[in-house]
């Protein structure tokens, strides 16, 4: 009798379907659909493999019924009773979400994952009734523009915030983003009056360079930092192993531990030069890059991604000189720039990078290419930024 209350007292176990879902949400917040494979969801959540099948039919609909539960969870939070709009900042408190989300839209292979969701439907239904005023390219745009500023900020909070030289007030860019949002919801603030006119937007695009005739070891270490380009922009630097920059360089592993000390450092020197190759690209004598010159460089875009979702190499270094070059430029006409300032320039530097990166998430939501609003959404950057005005291209 002793035996069986003490089984009775034993914790029950998880429903497999509940362990598999559990398993996949935390695999799929660091790595994306097409590098987790199904009998590693199995194995996490402690069921056999052919649970999978039996509960969900495949492990693409499981990873749908993920971001699903995820979603739901989200949109809940975000939409209290009676709330027009979504809660500014809530995306804050939806980590695992946002990482799912990211990784699924990096993920290229599975872009058939990316099922259109309500939110984006009901948030610009419920600004319509706030301002019935708007075009339906302002709803468009304002939508966009605040789910990029927050995914953005989301996503590359660390090295954002070392950008803009606020580590000792990392909390104000919260406060600021809260209320760049309700403004920009309101039309208050920098989004008070006028129209939301068309700016002129210009980009250049990577520029081919010519390959330096080298040899010995200089030669294989620009190939290694090549591979490691190439690399990052398919997937975080945890994920990138010695051996395989090594093979996609075509170079010996060992050379890598002679001339650089370890693979770590074969990244860093990568993303310096990611960095450096768009902002020399898209800027010029007096010039910053443009609004929006971010979707001319989707491998720029995807490798800072993936750098920013591992928290070792994005807390290593400057992976955002334009958000300097601002404040330098700022300090010289301006002087020295506030607090509140230089989270403005972080926010522009979020909205934009988010913006392209789920530019097609956007398509599906809202029906459209948000190419068509870039103009618009450059004219509402530019008031965030008045006292910067970008020069005419």
């Amino acid at each position: 009798m002793a035996a069986l209350d003490a089984d009775h007292d034993l914790p029950s176990q998880p429903h497999p379907a509940a362990a598999l879902i559990d398993a996949a949400t935390e695999l799929l917040s660091v790595e994306p659909p097409s590098a987790v494979s199904g009998r590693r969801i199995a194995a996490a959540a402690g069921v056999n493999y052919a649970q999978i099948h039996r509960h969900f039919g495949s492990k693409r609909e499981l990873c749908r019924q993920v971001l699903d539960r995820l979603s739901d969870a989200f949109v809940a939070d975000a939409f209290p009773p009676g709330a027009l709009v979504p809660t500014p900042g809530t995306v804050m408190r939806h980590d695992s979400f946002v990482r799912a989300l990211t990784q699924i839209q990096l993920d290229q292979a599975t872009l058939a994952l990316r099922p259109e969701h309500p939110i984006i439907h009901s948030y610009r239904t419920g600004l319509a009734t706030l301002r019935p005023e708007l075009t339906s390219d302002a709803l468009d745009t304002l939508v966009a523009l605040s789910c990029a500023m927050q995914l953005g900020v989301s996503i590359h909070r660390t090295p954002l915030v070392r950008s803009a030289g606020l580590d000792d007030d990392a909390d104000l860019v919260d406060r600021e983003l809260v209320l760049t949002i309700e403004h920009l919801h309101a039309g208050r603030g920098p989004f008070a009056g006028g129209r939301f006119a068309s700016r002129r937007l210009h980009a250049r695009g990577p520029q081919a360079s010519a390959r330096p005739r080298t040899t010995g070891r200089a030669r294989a270490e620009q190939r290694l930092v090549a591979a490691a380009v190439d690399l990052l922009a398919s997937r975080t630097p945890s994920s990138i192993s010695g051996r395989q920059l090594a093979t996609r360089a075509g170079v010996n592993y060992g050379l890598i531990h002679h001339y650089f000390g370890s693979a770590n450092e074969v990244l860093a020197q990568a993303s310096r030069r990611i960095r450096d190759q768009y902002y020399a690209n898209e800027s010029g004598p007096g010039l910053i890059p443009d609004f929006f010159s971010t979707r001319a460089h989707p491998g720029y875009v995807r490798a800072l991604t993936h750098i920013a979702l591992d928290a070792k190499l994005a807390a290593d270094g400057d992976h955002f000189p334009v958000v300097g070059a601002l404040l330098d430029r700022h300090r010289s006409r301006h002087g020295r720039p506030t607090a509140p300032e230089r989270c403005r320039y972080l926010l522009v530097a979020a909205a934009q990078l988010a913006w392209s990166l789920f530019e097609p998430l956007f398509a599906t939501a809202l029906g459209r290419n948000p190419i068509e609003l870039e103009p618009q959404a450059a004219t509402l950057l530019a008031r965030m930024l008045s006292f910067e005005e970008h020069p005419a291209r």
